[in-house]
Order: structure tokens, then C-alpha cells, then sequence
């Protein structure tokens, strides 16, 4: 399972690093990329993607390769300050997760810089995954709701109140059941995951988006919501309601595209 991809434009480094997801580790110019229970590598040299340890369908899947970016862009690119987030990082795509591997590092994500996160899932993943090999690599896959039994077998995890979220969401949801709310409506979708512990509006927007295919969700987290009042209500303090109402009319059905590039340039550029 080695092959390459011809891709124009696409950026593998800004997709994996812009905060959406955070299983991968960097050695020079090749990412190490863990998902369920899979390790592969991938390497982009110029308009290629080199991969290995993994099938095309897999990647194109994965990266949402399979998607109209340009005309998913132009239908998002309506004002200036988008606009340049687009010009800036142009080939950035949006990644499709496994749902509950999205779910846990979200609930994992709360009041937790990026590098913690990872640490956080990388510590659950070795206390109740199964081990992986690839090639000289050794990882671990994530584990599956079942597979957690009760806050003492996370002691070693040590993600605090966190802990308790994730016993009881993996005993209330299963992927199967996270996978059916694709056939709900958004609305719908975002009320049932937010019954679930720990998970609030931005939670279950990440996990709509990132796995779920509402591409219409718009995660707001303390960055998004800086970055709206400053750039689009000229620094008034305004409420979420206000803020999900103006992106709803003003990014439309590709809003989650407009969030994942309005993110990574605001975040880059410390706005």
C-alpha cells in the first residue's frame, strides 16, 4: 500500500496542523498519521502526496479529496477578511474523523492547548488500545467505547474532570449510534449530542463538522468568537446567538469551511 497522489492545490502541512485534528507525529517533512486503529504515512513534495501503509481510498476519504474546493471556496469567499484567509492558505481541507475518535478528543480539548491534547489522547490510547504496527512503528488504536470500563483504568490518563465525561458518554453512545445522526438534521443532531456529558455547543459542532458531514456547523471557541467581534462587528461584544445567526446568513452551507480558515489565519496571526 504505497502509492502518490497528484493534488492542486493542497497543503498537508496547514490540514493537519491547523488544530482539527491531533494524531500525527512530524519527522522533517513526513507526518505519521494514527486513526482508529490505523498508522500510515504521508509526505507532500510539491503538488504530490507520497503515502504509505494505506489505501487511496482511505486518503481521498480522509482528506475529503473527493470534494469541489473550488467551488466550495468561491460559495465562502464573500468578504475581505475570508478572502484573504483563503489567498493565505489555500489547500487546506477539512479532514473527515471517525465520530467517537472525534467525540473523546474534543471532550478532551476543553480549557487545553493543542500539544495537551494530544498528550491526553495519546495516554487514553495506550491505557485501553490495542497495540498497531506498521512497517518499524508501534502505536495504539483507539479504543472503542466498550473498551471503557470506569475511571480507575484512566488513572494513568490523567485528564481530570474529563474523566468522568468520557465514562459516561461512552456508556450512553456507540459509534453506530453517532454514525446514524447523519440521517438527522442539524438542528437535531446538535440538540442529541449536546444531552451527552461534557459536551456543549462547541463540542458538538467540532464533531458535526469534523466527522459528521453538517458541513454547515460552525464550532466557536474563544479564538472564532475574538476574531467575529473584532473583524465583523467592529469589536463589539456581541452573544453567541447573534454571532451563529450572522454566520448562518453569511457563510451559508459551507460555514464549517469559513471557520476552518478563518481559525488557522487568526490563530497564525494572533489576531
Amino acid at each position: 500500500m504505497t502509492g502518490r497522489l497528484r493534488l492542486n492545490p493542497f497543503s498537508l502541512k496547514d490540514t493537519l496542523e491547523c488544530g482539527q485534528f491531533f494524531r500525527f507525529t512530524k519527522a522533517l517533512n513526513t507526518y505519521l498519521i494514527q486513526t482508529s486503529n490505523r498508522i500510515f504515512s504521508v509526505q507532500q513534495k510539491g503538488d504530490v502526496l507520497f503515502y504509505e501503509g494505506v489505501e487511496e481510498s482511505f486518503l481521498i476519504r480522509f482528506f475529503r479529496l473527493d470534494e469541489d474546493m473550488d467551488g466550495i471556496l468561491k460559495e465562502i469567499d464573500c468578504d475581505p477578511f475570508i478572502h484573504q484567509a483563503i489567498q493565505k492558505y489555500r489547500g487546506m481541507r477539512m479532514i473527515r474523523q471517525d465520530p467517537w475518535e472525534c467525540l473523546v478528543s474534543f471532550l478532551f480539548s476543553s480549557a487545553k492547548a493543542i500539544p495537551h491534547i494530544r498528550c491526553l489522547i495519546e495516554a487514553l490510547c495506550k491505557s485501553s488500545g490495542r497495540k498497531v504496527t506498521w512497517d518499524s512503528h508501534i502505536g495504539y488504536g483507539f479504543p472503542d467505547p466498550n473498551c471503557i470500563q470506569g475511571s480507575q483504568q484512566l488513572e494513568e490518563v490523567r485528564a481530570g474532570f474529563r474523566t468522568d465525561y468520557l465514562v459516561k458518554t461512552s456508556r450512553c453512545i456507540d459509534r453506530d449510534q453517532l454514525l446514524a445522526l447523519r440521517e438527522l438534521t442539524y438542528e437535531e443532531a446538535k440538540k442529541r449530542l449536546m444531552g451527552l456529558p461534557g459536551v456543549g455547543k462547541k463540542i458538538a459542532d467540532c464533531v458535526l463538522l469534523y466527522s459528521l458531514d453538517f458541513l454547515e456547523a460552525f464550532p466557536i471557541d474563544t479564538w472564532i468568537k475574538k476574531g467575529l467581534q473584532k473583524t465583523y462587528f467592529n469589536g463589539e461584544k456581541v452573544g453567541e446567538k447573534k454571532m451563529e445567526e450572522f454566520v448562518k446568513n453569511h457563510f451559508g452551507p459551507y460555514a464549517g469551511y469559513a471557520q476552518l480558515y478563518l481559525y488557522h489565519f487568526w490563530r497564525n496571526h494572533r489576531i
